[in-house]
């Protein structure tokens, strides 16, 4: 008789910056929503610069999985930007992805896609609460068991997600929204030239928070202080940035660790406003199963995020008449990047299944 040939699920990641690729033996992932942890045959991350189709990506990771002639059953991508008819445009990428159509080409039986922070969601259900390399708690709060829990996520965009449970469905089902797009809210003097300037840049008439709250966003906040405060400028950190390419948002967080840098003074004002569209997320879905704060940023600037008197918590707290709502929201920081991945497991094995 012959032998039956191994079956590989496929799980990806597609942010504005990178590609994240998993592939996994469909007989050996678990059935519990943990399964995500289960060991992986292969993984890699390609970055999304100067790439000019999606597709491109997957045949690669294809040809270096060795799984080209014996592609995966099913596949579940999580990409940044809204999901219609298993079609999208991504928001950060001139990339416009046709799940059907790659399926068809690559010889994939199944494949859907998703919304990357639809995925992040299915994601967090996989999290160990009490491991501190996966999560961090921010605020106790007060826990209610079946409670919506919200994700807001500042990474290349700003993405967000909530997911509801009911007595006639156990497990989470997570839903999409474009919350990142929601109108940006200048506080103070400097923060309505900062809404002018980029107006102004990018010739457009309404700013939304993921101007500001994202990595592009804090890229843009740094030229805006660069030009209003020219005299404070370092040369060889801007220079730095300025000739980073799609690293630029990495290279100024780096030089916030000095006092009273540009870089710092744009980190604060991400952090503020990062802070302040979550608790405006609470106020929306007022998450007592709690809100996570996902995308790559979080772990990488945690310090500006952790502690009462931090400027994303500053920026939190300051909701106006209805700020003491915000105290029973238990709020956690997500410090595993590969929750994206993690929940499009999660759904490529229900595809295969």
């Amino acid at each position: 008789f012959a032998l039956r040939m191994k079956e590989y699920i496929l799980s990806g990641d597609v942010g504005g910056t990178n590609s994240r690729f998993t592939l996994y033996e469909a007989d050996l992932i678990e059935s519990s929503s943990k399964m995500a942890k289960t060991s992986h045959v292969f993984r890699k991350t390609y970055q999304n610069e100067d790439v000019l189709e999606f597709i491109s990506l997957l045949k690669l990771f294809l040809k270096e999985s060795d799984t080209e002639e014996n592609p995966p059953i099913s596949a579940c991508l999580a990409i940044a930007g809204p999901v219609f008819e298993n079609k999208v445009t991504m928001s950060n990428r001139n990339w416009f992805i046709d799940g059907n159509q790659i399926a068809t080409e690559l010889g994939i039986k199944k494949l859907e896609l998703i919304n990357d922070f639809v995925a992040s969601g299915y994601g967090l259900l996989t999290l160990d609460l009490t491991n501190q390399s996966e999560i961090e708690v921010i605020q106790n709060g007060k826990t209610c068991v079946g409670g919506p829990i919200a994700c807001i996520g500042s990474g290349t965009g700003l993405g967000e997600t909530y997911l509801t449970s009911s007595t006639e469905k156990v497990e989470y089902e997570a839903f999409p929204t474009e919350g990142g797009h929601s109108p940006f809210a200048p506080c103070s003097e400097l923060e309505y030239e900062l809404t002018e300037f980029i107006k102004k840049s990018l010739n457009i008439e309404r700013v939304s928070v993921e101007r500001v709250v994202s990595g592009i966003g804090l890229v843009t906040v740094y030229q805006f202080l660069s030009e209003k405060y020219n005299e404070k400028i370092e040369p060889l950190v801007h220079n730095s940035i300025m000739t980073a390419g799609d690293m630029k948002a990495k290279i100024i967080a780096e030089g916030a660790t000095v006092k009273d840098s540009l870089c710092e003074q744009a980190i604060e004002i991400w952090a503020k406003h990062y802070g302040a569209e979550a608790g405006s997320c609470c106020l929306k879905f007022y998450p007592r199963g709690g809100l996570y704060l996902a995308g790559g940023m979080t772990p990488k600037l945690i310090d500006w995020i952790r502690g009462k008197d931090s400027p994303f918590m500053k920026g939190f707290r300051n909701q106006g008449r209805v700020s003491y709502m915000l105290d029973d929201i238990p709020v956690y920081a997500v410090m595993e990047c590969d929750i994206g991945q993690r929940g499009a497991c999660y759904l490529a094995s229900k595809l295969y299944n």
